[in-house]
């Protein structure tokens, strides 16, 4: 069992030390650092945590609900429009697909399975998520 918590420990360090990772992390702090997008997202997920404590209580208010997501919309939106929180989010998309396809890579080797939906053709030399792998 320590082997596969020491590879694991490999894998995170390795995961860190991709250019994925490494742009995720210049781009929140480019975002954070960039006042007005701070601030809309601090208030985005003020708002939205304050969505989530109303749905787990028992009583909703859903008008109140309803004001709190329009009020979500308008940050995404205003978010949307921001350079810093739009290059943010496609660095977050490139870090997200990097660990999917490592989960991908695993549940193979493990499993010997594939999922469908992955448009695999089990050719190694056109998937971008294996290469250096084998």
């Amino acid at each position: 069992m320590n082997e596969v918590f020491l590879k694991t420990r490999e894998l995170g360090e390795a995961i860190m030390r991709s250019e994925e990772y490494k742009k995720m992390k210049e781009a929140e702090n480019i975002a954070m650092k960039n006042e007005e997008a701070a601030n809309t997202m601090g208030k985005y997920l003020e708002y939205r945590s304050q969505v989530e404590q109303m749905m787990a209580s028992g009583d909703k208010d859903w008008a109140k609900v309803q004001m709190l997501n329009d009020k979500m919309t308008e940050c995404q939106e205003r978010m949307n429009m921001l350079d810093d929180i739009v290059n943010l989010n496609q660095a977050r998309e490139g870090f997200s697909n990097l660990i999917n396809q490592v989960n991908s890579v695993l549940r193979f080797i493990v499993t010997g399975e594939m999922e469908e939906d992955e448009g695999c053709t089990g050719s190694c030399e056109t998937c971008a998520g294996c290469r250096g792998v084998n």
